[in-house]
């Protein structure tokens, strides 16, 4: 009994040590222009996304992110049209910012290249 325990528990903890990490860009994230508007974006694990600026709907789509490549699709030229973005987060995962590798819808890659979005964070009750 002791080794079928002993086993299950060296399977539990290698599933875990090896199991993909989770998608570090789910949650609300905002950045703040100089002009003074706000972007809010909400990415969901489901791999969609909405986006909002200062509150009224502004593109909506689909992501992905695999390690530090972040792949998006959306309304703004084509669904079917896909740019890839490199990553990189600082401040933990606090903060993250936005490198084109490539894109050939330029309104999204206006909108994406060199951005910085800071984590929504909630306050705790």
């Amino acid at each position: 009994m002791k080794k079928i325990l002993c086993l299950g528990l060296i399977l539990l903890v290698l599933t875990v040590a090896f199991a993909a990490p989770s998608n570090p860009m789910v949650g609300r994230w905002q950045h703040k222009f100089a002009n003074g508007d706000v972007l809010l974006a909400n990415f969901r694990p489901n791999g969609s996304f909405d986006a909002f600026v200062n509150g009224k709907a502004f593109a909506n789509g689909k992501y992905a992110v695999k390690q530090d490549v972040f792949t998006i699709s959306d309304g703004q030229c084509d669904l079917n049209y896909t740019g890839s973005y490199a990553l990189r987060f600082f401040s933990g995962t606090d903060s993250v910012h936005f490198a084109v590798i490539q894109d050939t819808c330029r309104g999204r890659r206006l909108s994406i290249d060199a951005y910085t979005l800071g984590r929504v964070k909630f306050a705790k009750k």
